[in-house]
C-alpha cells in the first residue's frame, strides 16, 4: 500500500483552520487538524504532501476571503454538522433518531428528520383488458400524506422535548416529508441538504422484512459518500453511553488511510480508543504483519496523540473473527470502508459491508472508499 508523506500546511486559529478544511476538502484535498484540544496553540493543517502545491493555492486565496464569501464558507462548514435520519415510523428508526440525538448533542450538530411516503393510490388495476384508477385516489393520498406528516411531527416534537428537558444545546432539529421512490427520495435530500452523516436503523440478527429500513440501508451505502451510521434495534437509547472503544476493519487498502483521517476527526470529541484489525488466514501472516507494521507506523507518525492499537487476527471466517474481538475488547462501534465491487464479483461473492451490516448488535459507521 503505496502512501504519500503528510505534512503540516499551515497553522490557523481553530475557526479559520475549520473554514479552511471545508474548502480543501471540497477541493478533493483531504485533510485533518491537530492540536485542536489545546486552547493555547493554533490548529495545524496537514495534508498528503503530494496535493501540497494545490493545497497552497487554495489556502492563499481563501486566507483574504471576508464578507459574503466568508458567510457562504460558514455555511458549508456548517453542513458537515448536519445528520440526517431517514424515519419509517417504526420503532427501529425511532431508536436510531434518539442515537442520533446523543451524537448530536457531542457534535453540536443539527438534526433532520426524512420520511419518504409513496401513495398506491394512483395504481391503476385491471378491469375488462382496460386499466382505471380508483376514483377517490386523491383523497387517498392525501390520507396518507396527513397520516405521515403527523407521525413525522411526533418523533420531531419528541425529541425537541428532550432537547428542552435534557438542557441539550447548541441542536436544532427540523424534518422533510417527501413523496416517491425511498432510495431516490433520501439520495436528493442528501444532494439538498448536505449531511455530514446519515444515521439509520437495521435489524441486525433480528431482520424482519415489514420495514424498508434494511435493504434501503445497505442501497444506501453503495450509493451515497456520506459516512452512514447503522443502530441496531437492540441498542439501548435510554442508557446510552458515549463511544470509547472502536474497531476499524482494515484490508491494507489506500482507502483505509482516508477513512481513518474522517474517523479520527468524527471521534475525536468521544475521547476514544481505536483498534484497527485485520482478519487474515494462517498463510498470509508474514505478509500481513509487514502491512500492519506500515499502517502502525503511519499511525503513530501521524496521530501520536491519539489512542491506536493495531491488531491481527487469525480466522478462516471474518465475521466471526469480528464478532469475536469485539467480545473481547468490548467494542462499542465498529468501522469500515464500502467498495464497490464489479458485476461479476457481486454475483460470486456477498459484499462483506453487507454481511457484518445485517449481522451486527452495534453500531456501524460506514465509509465509501
Amino acid at each position: 500500500m503505496e502512501t504519500s508523506n503528510i505534512i503540516t500546511i499551515t497553522r490557523q486559529t481553530y475557526s479559520r483552520a475549520l473554514l479552511l478544511k471545508v474548502q480543501l476538502e471540497t477541493q478533493g484535498i483531504g485533510c485533518f487538524l491537530t492540536n485542536i484540544d489545546d486552547s493555547t496553540q493554533d490548529v495545524e493543517i496537514r495534508i498528503k504532501e503530494d496535493d501540497a502545491d494545490a493545497a497552497i493555492e487554495i489556502i492563499e486565496a481563501n486566507l483574504n476571503v471576508f464578507g459574503v464569501d466568508k458567510e457562504i464558507m460558514i455555511k458549508t462548514l456548517r453542513s458537515v454538522r448536519r445528520i440526517l435520519v431517514p424515519v419509517d415510523f417504526s420503532s427501529l428508526s425511532t431508536n436510531a433518531a434518539n442515537y442520533a440525538l446523543k451524537l448530536a448533542q457531542t457534535l453540536k450538530a443539527d438534526i433532520r428528520l426524512l420520511h419518504v411516503w409513496y401513495s398506491n393510490a394512483n395504481e391503476p388495476f385491471a378491469f375488462n383488458e382496460m386499466y382505471s384508477y380508483h376514483p377517490d385516489f386523491e383523497i387517498l393520498a392525501l390520507e396518507q400524506q396527513t397520516d405521515a406528516n403527523q407521525r413525522i411531527e411526533k418523533i420531531c416534537n419528541d425529541l425537541k422535548y428532550r432537547i428542552k428537558t435534557e438542557k441539550i444545546r447548541g441542536v436544532n432539529i427540523d424534518y422533510d416529508l417527501i413523496r416517491g421512490d425511498t432510495l431516490e427520495g433520501i439520495m436528493s435530500v442528501i444532494d439538498d441538504y448536505l449531511p455530514g452523516l446519515i444515521v439509520m436503523g437495521t435489524h441486525g440478527k433480528k431482520r424482519p422484512s415489514t420495514s424498508f429500513i434494511g435493504s434501503t440501508t445497505a442501497k444506501l451505502i453503495e450509493k451515497s459518500r456520506v459516512p452512514m451510521l447503522t443502530i441496531p434495534l437492540g441498542i439501548d437509547i435510554d442508557h446510552f453511553i458515549l463511544p470509547k472503544n472502536i474497531l476499524y476493519a482494515t484490508n491494507f487498502d489506500e482507502s483505509d488511510y482516508s477513512s481513518l483521517h474522517k474517523l479520527i476527526a468524527f471521534t475525536r470529541p468521544f475521547k476514544v480508543k481505536i483498534y484497527c484489525v485485520h482478519v487474515h488466514l494462517a498463510e498470509s501472516l508474514k505478509l500481513d504483519e509487514g502491512r500492519m507494521m506500515k499502517l502502525r507506523n503511519h499511525l503513530k507518525e501521524e496521530y501520536n496523540e491519539f489512542d491506536f492499537e493495531c491488531r491481527l487476527i487469525e480466522s478462516e471466517d471474518f465475521v466471526t473473527g469480528i464478532q469475536d474481538f469485539i467480545h473481547e475488547k468490548q467494542i462499542d462501534v465498529i468501522s469500515m470502508t464500502a467498495h464497490k465491487r464489479n458485476l461479476i464479483s457481486k454475483l460470486f461473492q456477498p459484499s462483506l459491508t453487507k454481511k457484518v451490516l445485517f449481522q451486527s448488535e452495534i453500531p456501524m459507521l460506514v465509509f465509501r472508499a
